[in-house]
């Protein structure tokens, strides 16, 4: 049963991928108003009496938002009941559900009521959120099953300092607010704020009050992540050799901000070409799950590494959370 418990875990990541992709669609094609100002359905009908494309682009996102909803609080229902003494699949699961209801409760506040465009930004962070407690309970359950050593047990494992922890964790909370100012960007029109990059052509700083000044105010969060994120891997290489989970965690981020600070240059300069900007999308998602995976490894930096943080099998011959 667990075996299908996984496979479920599987559709939960793909579904809750694709919510993220038809969310950027909707926002980066207008397709916001696509059914008018009525929830859950198209202009109140089921089946819409006429059809345009940004009708279909909208409405699709909340046919698949509902039927994802549903699988994820299957899903978490499923999981919590088959790991009861699993404080992390338990704490997965809960967010798991908690973050695709709270995204969707949000989306149909806009639809329904309007929302300010720094409101609408907040929308998609929600949708990561979603998305990283999925993966991550996606992550755990395979890792669970592998009969691998519960997460959060750090007692056969180099331990990791405070200050790594309280950076691991400071830079995903960090990664958060970039999402933000470039979800911000995107909901007030301002992706073509400055029509060249990587500087908004003679000047440095234009300013927040202008659309140039939201867009690179953006540029420049994004920057400042991959400096941190070049930080991340030169101090997991430096210091902690035999922790291969962190290192393959930190060198994947790495790799990932670098590519999303590359396509976020050629969405600019494709002149906002819809397949680049989705992968722009998919990129940051993909970094902050990474991040996110990074923060399960090392645990809570409150914590000492030879506690356990909960429940589960024990560890099989004392062997690395991922080999």
């Amino acid at each position: 049963m667990n075996r299908w418990l996984r496979g479920l875990s599987v559709l939960g990541v793909i579904g809750n991928f694709m919510i993220l992709i038809q969310g950027a669609l909707v926002t980066k094609t207008g397709s916001g108003d696509g059914c008018g100002n009525t929830w859950p359905f198209c202009h109140g009908e089921v089946f819409p009496t006429y059809n345009t494309l940004e009708l279909w682009i909208e409405y699709s996102h909340r046919i698949v938002s509902g039927a994802v909803g549903l699988i994820v609080a299957v899903l978490s229902v499923w999981a919590w009941r088959a790991y009861r003494d699993n404080r992390t699949v338990k704490f997965l699961s809960f967010n798991s559900v908690f973050f695709i209801v709270l995204q969707g409760l949000m989306g149909a506040a806009a639809v329904v009521f309007g929302q300010s465009k720094a409101v609408l930004a907040l929308h998609f962070g929600l949708s990561l959120l979603s998305f990283a407690a999925v993966a991550l309970l996606s992550v755990v359950l395979f890792q669970l099953a592998k009969n691998m050593e519960s997460p959060g047990y750090k007692g056969s494992r180099q331990p990791v300092s405070r200050r790594l922890k309280y950076g691991i964790y400071g830079l995903a909370v960090y990664t958060y607010l970039v999402v933000y100012t470039g979800a911000y960007v995107r909901h007030t029109g301002s992706s073509m704020g400055c029509s060249t990059w990587p500087l908004c052509g003679d000047t440095f700083w234009p300013g927040l009050e202008t659309q140039a000044g939201i867009q690179m105010t953006h540029r420049f969060f994004a920057g400042f992540l991959f400096l941190l994120t070049l930080w991340l891997l030169w101090t997991v290489k430096k210091n902690y050799p035999h922790r291969r989970d962190l290192w393959k965690g930190s060198l994947v981020a790495f790799i990932l901000t670098f590519l999303q600070v590359i396509s976020g240059g050629l969405v600019v300069l494709t002149g906002l070409e819809l397949m680049i900007a989705l992968l722009h999308t998919t990129l940051i998602a993909a970094f902050f799950a990474a991040l996110c995976y990074l923060c399960l490894q090392i645990g809570k930096p409150w914590q000492s590494d030879a506690e356990p943080e909960s429940k589960g099998p024990e560890p099989s011959g004392g062997r690395p959370l991922i080999q």
